[in-house]
């Protein structure tokens, strides 16, 4: 006998009618059946594919829900329209492009019974720029029930990765809806603050519920990476301190540059020069750094391509020996521009 879900999975789609369908296979297959697959199409240009396919789905999976919106609202607006559109107590969102495990269902309900958080981040495996599988999370469970003992905002910007992340749907969001929250695809941060303002229960989950298929096209690298995660910090009230938010991403500088570098390798593509707001936003949020912002651009002008290889060849050789190491290299060169993946930010402004 199935009781009642606590779980609904929430499925941003758009216009990708095969990733979509071959998770839709992954979570018939799962062990556990006690959830709800909410998927909801934001005004996909494709004639009906995906409604289509999914309706074909539908007559063996009785939990399967398929919306479609009328108009589209952007990745932020379809993910708040998941949010308000789950009627169960937990939402798990989930982008349709990784790979999820067929025990995924089991292991979250099973830790939501248990823990019963506000906000919680499971681990998941990833294959990292220098070709090592890694889990992404800590070995064991961590409990947050003291906003004033988070001295380190490490463990609240895992949030940023969307498929990793489950909430508890205990508030309206309408507060989220009049700002503008669809200018960056950060909005489940701003969800996340919001829901822990209100009680703070957080959660760092050790089970691991689903590969990451990283994309390698992103869209503005200045916004993307550097502005929009803070945007989305700011974009409400909360009873978090922002200053520890700047200290953080101030600390990731050094790693975004060698992101940034990482385009002359073509490992990772990102497109367009910072836009007039984007710097005012840099200057505001990164103060002095701001100046070691702007340097990018002139480090990666004048660093030669063929030191950067040279640097990462060594360092794959020194991970996996010379055979390993030059197969990883051979695969990871250029591969951004052989990526034929619509990631859904390519075209992001």
């Amino acid at each position: 006998m199935i009781n009642k879900p606590i779980l609904t999975v929430a499925i941003p789609a758009y216009n990708r009618v095969d990733t979509l369908e071959k998770i839709i296979k992954e979570f018939k297959e799962q062990t556990d059946k006690n959830f709800t697959l909410l998927i909801s199409d934001d005004a996909s240009p494709d004639d009906g594919a995906i409604e289509k396919m999914v309706s074909e789905y539908k007559q063996d999976m009785p939990n399967l829900v398929y919306h479609r919106n009328e108009q589209n609202l952007g990745f932020s607006g379809n993910i708040c329209t998941l949010y308000d559109l789950s009627t169960t107590r937990y939402i798990w969102f989930l982008c349709d492009d990784d790979t999820v495990f067929s025990d995924s269902i089991e292991k979250i309900n099973s830790s939501l019974l248990l823990h019963e958080p506000v906000v919680a981040v499971f681990n998941y495996t990833w294959i990292n720029p220098y070709g090592v599988k890694s889990m992404a999370g800590p070995k064991k469970d961590i409990v947050y029930e003291d906003i004033n003992k988070l001295r380190n905002y490490q463990p609240l910007m895992r949030t940023t990765f969307l498929s990793s992340l489950v909430v508890e749907k205990r508030l309206s969001i309408d507060k989220i809806k009049d700002t503008d929250y669809k200018d960056n695809v950060f909005v489940q941060i701003t969800i996340s603050l919001l829901l822990l303002s209100d009680k703070f229960r957080f959660y760092e989950i050790a089970k691991p519920i689903l590969h990451r298929n990283v994309g390698y096209k992103y869209g503005d690298f200045y916004k993307f990476i550097l502005v929009d995660v803070l945007k989305s910090v700011f974009a409400i009230e909360h009873k978090f301190n922002n200053k520890l938010f700047i200290k953080w991403s101030i600390k990731e500088l050094p790693t975004s540059l060698l992101l940034y570098l990482s385009q002359k390798l073509g490992i990772f593509y990102y497109k367009q020069d910072p836009t007039k707001e984007t710097m005012q936003k840099i200057s505001e949020f990164y103060g002095v750094y701001k100046y070691f912002i702007l340097s990018f651009k002139y480090i990666k002008k004048f660093t030669p391509t063929i030191l950067l290889k040279l640097i990462y060849l060594t360092r794959l050789i020194l991970i996996h020996g010379i055979m390993k190491g030059l197969n990883v290299y051979k695969n990871n060169i250029n591969r951004a521009f052989t990526d034929s993946r619509k990631t859904g930010f390519t075209d992001y402004k």
